[in-house]
């Protein structure tokens, strides 16, 4: 007689359904997404364009340097390398390869089968000239080193007509006219990203306007002066903010130099002075219970104040010196958050006057090796300096990164200032660019914005120049939150900047006052 099978089968099968239950686990975690976030190192850029891994970073007697690894390298790569298989991209579609001629060809605006094309407006002209003028040689110097060793999977980095690195063009620092351009190469589709970006005005008209996420173009590495770089999701700061920048000198004041009077003289005009004048007043506020002497009376610098704005085009008044005197007499510190030329005139229209200061800080425009040479107040006040970045300066100039970054940048153009804030902010926001565009390929998917996006947004870049930057996909894309203080060696003459061993210095209110 035939045995009827019934259900549930017999305790006998119970170890071969064990097995297959297991093996099916194991076969659906292999092929299942991982979403950890991962490290994407400063590896030299091979000739398959994809980075090379090597091993990871440690703090070293340096406070906030990298120890260089046995390749001479700096940081992790993703995984996936040169010579990683194919794969099909998420989404479906065809599949590609990190390699020429396999690389999927034209899979977005601005893409090639060999060429990725990206632009940025730059200043090269005008007040903001004085610190923003060699950020185009910065982003040059990145883009230059990975097109030399073969490209991005194939393909070269250029300007439009693959005549240049990088298409840009000179705005002057004006937001109408640097949208304009970005307007224009929306309109064109014949952009695929923003690179660097250091004209912060015409990209805070760009953002306001909706230009930016109507085109849809990312725009990579910006140097953050203005708060509403960190509210775009198409944005990606690599600078710390002015913001964070007047947060932590509030913070060192207080706890180092044990301040208990505060002054700044800071731009109207250029919309990074008023936000950064705010949240140093902000921060002394929550600090010390108290704000900043006259800031009841915002933009103006008239009468006895410590909050002295000033319009800096117009040009530094005697009237407006005097008033701060008279509110400062003297503070114990005081913060000119103007560009180079504006910080010369004022200090210049001191004629030698040192008391209304008894400690004197720039922001960021300031570490400019043209201010230490153009400025012999700013060096009779030892000014510091802080600086989200390695700075090409002992100890940080030995670090492979920061070598590599000043040898670059002088290739380009021998006479430019490796200590530039603006120019090495530049040079990174172009390297993770690249380091992005390499992961893209080196997962085996096709170069599309939307690829960009999540990779920018996923993983962590530690490219040996800042601290790792991590952005998430949420807002603001605060990556870059501590800096470190150098000040001028001046004795008769400009003798460079000396490192304050300060260590990187975190902001005590990371997001505050961004709006």
């Amino acid at each position: 007689m035939k045995r009827e099978r019934s259900f549930p089968p017999g305790i006998g099968w119970i170890p071969v359904l064990a097995a297959v239950a297991l093996a099916l686990l194991v076969a659906l975690f292999q092929v299942s997404p991982q979403f950890a976030t991962r490290v994407v190192g400063t590896a030299a850029a091979l000739p398959g364009g994809a980075a090379a891994g090597v091993p990871g970073v440690s703090t070293s007697a340096a406070p906030g340097a990298n120890q260089v690894g046995p390749n001479g390298q700096i940081g992790r790569s993703a995984p996936g390398g040169a010579g990683s298989a194919e794969k099909a991209p998420s989404g479906g579609g065809t599949a590609v390869a990190c390699a020429a001629g396999k690389n999927g060809g034209a899979t977005d605006k601005g893409v090639t089968a060999n060429q990725i094309h990206v632009a940025s407006t730059i200043v090269t002209t005008g007040i903001g000239s004085g610190f923003l003028g060699e950020a185009a040689d910065g982003m040059r110097a990145a883009i230059d080193q990975v097109n030399q060793a073969g490209g991005i999977c194939g393909r070269r980095i250029t300007s439009i007509d693959g005549s240049h690195a990088i298409e840009t063009i000179n705005d002057g620092w004006d937001g109408p006219t640097g949208d304009r351009y970005i307007q224009s190469w929306c309109q064109g589709g014949s952009v695929f990203a923003l690179v660097g970006e250091p004209d912060s005005q015409g990209l805070a008209n760009a953002i306001e306007n909706g230009d930016v996420d109507h085109c849809g173009i990312p725009v990579v590495g910006t140097d953050g002066m203005l708060s509403d770089q960190y509210y775009d999701p198409l944005v990606w700061p690599v600078a710390a903010s002015t913001v964070t920048n007047m947060h932590i000198i509030a913070k060192y004041a207080v706890e180092q130099l044990h301040a208990k009077s505060f002054g700044i003289v800071y731009d109207t005009y250029y919309r990074f002075g008023a936000e950064g004048a705010n949240a140093f007043d902000q921060e002394v506020r929550r600090l010390t219970g108290h704000g900043i002497t006259g800031d009841d009376q915002k933009n103006s610098c008239a009468g006895s104040t410590a909050f002295c704005g000033i319009n800096a085009q117009a040009g530094v008044t005697s009237s407006e010196v005097t008033a701060l005197n008279l509110g400062c007499g003297p503070c114990d510190v005081v913060v000119l958050l103007l560009e180079p030329k504006p910080a010369e005139d004022w200090m210049s229209a001191e004629s030698g006057n040192s008391g209304w200061y008894n400690h004197l800080l720039g922001g960021e425009p300031l570490f400019d090796d043209q201010v230490g040479e153009n400025c012999p107040g700013c060096g009779d006040a030892k000014l510091q300096v802080w600086t989200g970045y390695h700075a090409a300066s002992q100890p940080f100039d030995s670090e492979k990164a920061v070598y590599t970054y000043c040898q670059a940048l002088k290739a380009v153009n021998p006479s430019d200032d490796c200590h530039n804030e603006f120019t090495e902010g530049a040079y990174l926001g172009a390297m993770m660019f690249i380091k992005a565009a390499q992961t893209v390929g080196a997962e085996g998917l096709p170069l599309t914005r939307s690829n960009l996006k999540d990779v920018l947004d996923s993983q962590t870049f530690d490219l040996g120049l800042s601290q790792p930057l991590h952005y998430g996909s949420g807002l603001p894309h605060l990556a870059n939150t501590s800096m470190a203080a150098f000040s001028e060696n001046y004795s008769g003459t400009f003798n460079g900047w000396n490192y304050d061993a300060t260590g990187f210095v975190a902001d005590p209110a990371p997001g505050s006052d961004l709006h």
